[in-house]
């Protein structure tokens, strides 16, 4: 691949490229977005709930094997107490992709996934590629969202669905190449 320029000025050798993509990862209090994050990065699992103040920023590389290509993703996750919706604008902005999770076992934060996209939409980041995650699926037993229900809001929103648990490591991987190819994609799109 020779050196292109893409639309945020980043250039790509070889398949890698020196630019940052910022994704937020929303959703309500304890529905397990530090804990997805946590497990990905390091592969450990916080069994103690602490909630994140403001937001928490982590940076991956992610390798994207099928276009021969590796990539920095800025994941900024972002507190779901209300005391923190006053700083979503800041938050928001910018943002290159989205990951909007819910918890399985609490339907409250199935229905609020609806809340938190308009209000990324709000801050204009309705064009961005998103990822709609069902976390926590090794709680069998407390399940309240079944798969129809989440794949209507996917189409709804227009954004794969993936279940994963933070606590068994379950499709935590795939679901953060899938938000790096999706971004990727969409920035390549705009050369």
């Amino acid at each position: 691949m020779s050196n292109n320029e893409n639309n945020n000025g980043g250039i790509i050798y070889k398949g890698k490229t020196d630019a940052i993509y910022k994704v937020i990862v929303i959703g309500d209090p304890a529905v397990g977005k530090t804990s997805l994050l946590t497990k990905f990065a390091t592969n450990q699992f916080e069994e103690k709930y602490l909630p994140t103040v403001g937001v928490s920023i982590l940076k991956e590389p992610i390798e994207l094997e099928d276009i021969d290509a590796t990539i920095s993703l800025m994941f900024w996750d972002i507190a779901g107490q209300p005391q923190f919706y006053m700083l979503h604008r800041p938050y928001f902005n910018g943002a290159d992709g989205i990951l909007l999770v819910f918890d399985m076992t609490r339907t409250s934060t199935f229905s609020n996934v609806n809340n938190w996209y308009s209000s990324a939409v709000k801050y204009g980041l309705s064009g961005v590629p998103r990822i709609l995650i069902g976390n926590k699926i090794d709680l069998k037993d407390d399940r309240k969202i079944i798969v129809p229900m989440a794949e209507h809001l996917s189409e709804k929103l227009n954004a794969p669905y993936f279940e994963t648990s933070a606590l068994t490591g379950e499709n935590v991987k795939v679901v953060f190449q899938k938000i790096a190819e999706l971004v990727y994609k969409s920035k390549m799109n705009y050369k």
